[in-house]
């Protein structure tokens, strides 16, 4: 199996600093942390929660991205000028949340409506990043409603010199649901390589097992960056598992990340029942690592406090397999 350039996608509620410092201590592979997105605050680009997640100190020993999610430029620079102040040198774009509350704002997704505007907005954004020095990504989506409206969304792209161009081939219409459009990607491949910058290419969807990785490598060879999210929250082994690593203590090491993950939610929460709440989050997911799981499954959902779900955790593994690779 070839080697990636290989982020961690942005999922929101659930990737946050906690979350990525806690995955990074228990497996290997990822080689940055996309952030889930942040609104420019008017007058101020950031707010005390969104430094909390930035500040460096906070991810010492991580890549990060952040993301913004904005439909103004203006926005976009005031909130890159802060980041660019806390040390980072890329910011990526967020135009591809399918959300209904985002895409009705005409962000996300929603910006890729209007090509007039989307030029606009990255006219704007790309004027400014070029003066500041400053690397900007760009997370998209195929279209809003048909595929083939790429053709003409990635010709804007083609304008404006993206430092990535991040590809969720299917879309706004499509959510999450059905095939991921590979013919989409490959019209970006074969035009990014005619201008010598298919490196600047990155797949992102529907990654969730080691065939479909190699599936995706067998189809593009030159392919050298890839983004995954929810196969890594399903199957947190999966790109070790690329790797032919054998490991015999999977079960202990799955127990060891979902019990240091919990410390770490109930000291950042002060024991609340937040912190529950965003294990249950995980849980969504992470059911996929265990065989025969939604039976034990329901006592986790109906843990009140950390000693039921703790009860339930417990009972859940000592009653399901760990799926292996």
């Amino acid at each position: 199996m070839k080697d990636y350039f290989i982020s961690f996608a942005p999922m929101e509620g659930i990737t946050g600093r906690i979350f990525r410092k806690t995955f990074a201590r228990h497996f290997k592979g990822v080689t940055d942390y996309y952030t889930p997105f942040i609104t420019p605050k008017e007058k101020r680009g950031l707010d005390k929660k969104d430094l909390k997640e930035l500040i460096p100190e906070n991810n010492k020993g991580l890549s990060i991205v952040p993301q913004i999610l904005t439909n103004s430029s203006e926005g976009f620079n005031l909130t890159a000028k802060k980041l660019i102040e806390l040390g980072y040198e890329e910011i990526n774009i967020n135009l591809g949340c399918p959300s209904g509350t985002v895409v009705n704002k005409g962000r996300g997704a929603g910006a890729l409506k209007n090509l007039d505007s989307l030029c606009k907005l990255l006219d704007g954004i790309y004027n400014e990043s070029v003066k500041n020095g400053l690397n900007v990504s760009v997370k998209t989506r195929i279209g809003y409603s048909e595929a083939d409206e790429f053709g003409k969304i990635l010709s804007i792209y083609k304008k404006f010199p993206l430092a990535k161009l991040i590809i969720h081939p299917r879309t706004r219409m499509e959510f999450y649901k059905g095939r991921v459009h590979k013919e989409s990607f490959s019209l970006a491949v074969r035009e990014y390589t005619e201008i010598g910058a298919v490196e600047r290419l990155c797949f992102n969807g529907e990654l969730n097992n080691v065939s479909d990785i190699k599936s995706l490598a067998n189809e593009f060879s030159n392919l050298k960056h890839i983004m995954i999210g929810r196969g890594l929250l399903r199957n947190p082994f999966l790109i070790e598992d690329t790797q032919l690593s054998e490991d015999v203590n999977r079960r202990k090491r799955l127990r060891a990340y979902l019990d240091d993950l919990l410390s770490e939610y109930l000291e950042e929460f002060n024991g609340s029942s937040t912190a529950i709440l965003k294990m249950k989050e995980l849980w969504f997911y992470i059911k996929e690592s265990f065989e025969d799981s939604e039976h034990f499954l329901k006592d986790i959902k109906k843990a009140k406090g950390v000693l039921e779900y703790r009860a339930a955790v417990n009972v859940l593994f000592s009653n399901c397999d760990i799926k292996q690779a």
